[in-house]
C-alpha cells in the first residue's frame, strides 16, 4: 500500500511537471508568433504596396498608407508621404488607416514587453493583458483595412487608376501583396488573442487541480503511515 501511494503521488508529480512544460512550450510559441506579427505588421505598415497600377490603367504608380509614388519618366519615380507629417499622407481615410495600423504595431509591441511582467505578476494575469492588447490590435488592422478603401475616391488615384475610380472602386488598378497581407494579419491577430486568453485559463484553473490532486495523495499516504 506504501508503494502504490507512493507511485500515485510520482505520478501525480510527473503530469504536474509535464503540464507546466507543455504550458511553458506554448507560451513561448505565442510569445515567437507575436513577435513576428509585430514585423509583418511594421512592413505592412510602411510598404506603399496596398494597391498600384495595372496594364490598363492610364498611369504607373502604387499607393500604401503613407506613402504613394508615381512614375515621372523612365523608371524614375516620384513618392509623397510622411507619417510624421500627416499633411503629406493623401486623404483622410488613408491618414486614419495609417494609425489605426500604427496603433495595431504599437499594441503588440507593448503585448510582447508585457512578459517581463511575468517576473513580478501570475502568469494568467499577464496573458490576460496581453490577450486584451492584441483583441484590441486586431479590430484595429480590422477597421483600417475596412475603411482605407474610402480613400480611392481621390483625384491622385484618378491620375493613374482612371477617372471612374471612387470609393471602394479602384477602377483600373489592382490590390497588392501588402493589402492582403493586411488582411491576414487582422485573422492572426484574433488568432494570438485568443490562445492568450485560453493560456491565461489553463495557467489559472489546470495548475491548482494538479496541486489539489498532488496534497490528497500526500494526505493519504501520511494517514495511512499513522495507522
Amino acid at each position: 500500500m506504501d508503494r502504490e501511494m507512493e507511485w500515485n503521488a510520482e505520478v501525480t508529480k510527473i503530469h504536474h511537471i509535464n503540464y507546466v512544460r507543455n504550458s511553458r512550450a506554448i507560451t513561448v510559441a505565442w510569445f515567437v508568433f507575436s513577435a513576428c506579427y509585430t514585423i509583418l505588421n511594421i512592413v505592412a505598415f510602411i510598404q506603399p504596396f496596398w494597391f498600384g497600377d495595372t496594364t490598363q490603367s492610364p498611369g504607373v504608380g502604387y499607393f500604401g498608407l503613407i506613402e504613394w509614388c508615381e512614375r515621372i519618366q523612365g523608371s524614375e519615380y516620384s513618392c509623397t508621404g510622411n507619417f510624421l507629417d500627416f499633411n503629406t499622407l493623401m486623404n483622410d481615410y488613408f491618414r486614419a488607416s495609417s494609425f489605426l495600423v500604427g496603433g495595431a504595431a504599437l499594441l503588440f509591441i507593448f503585448s510582447i514587453i508585457c512578459m517581463l511582467l511575468f517576473l513580478f505578476l501570475k502568469p494568467a494575469l499577464v496573458l490576460k493583458i496581453c490577450g486584451w492588447l492584441q483583441l484590441i490590435a486586431a479590430v484595429f488592422m480590422a477597421v483600417a483595412c475596412i475603411i482605407y478603401p474610402n480613400g480611392f475616391d481621390d483625384d491622385n488615384v484618378r491620375r493613374i487608376c482612371g477617372q471612374d475610380a471612387t470609393a471602394y472602386n479602384m477602377d483600373k488598378c489592382q490590390i497588392r501583396w501588402a493589402y492582403i497581407l493586411g488582411i491576414v494579419l487582422i485573422f492572426d491577430a484574433f488568432i494570438l488573442a485568443i490562445l492568450a486568453f485560453v493560456l491565461a485559463v489553463r495557467q489559472a484553473k489546470m495548475l491548482p487541480e494538479f496541486k489539489k490532486l498532488k496534497e490528497e495523495h500526500l494526505r493519504y499516504i501520511h494517514e495511512w503511515r499513522d495507522q
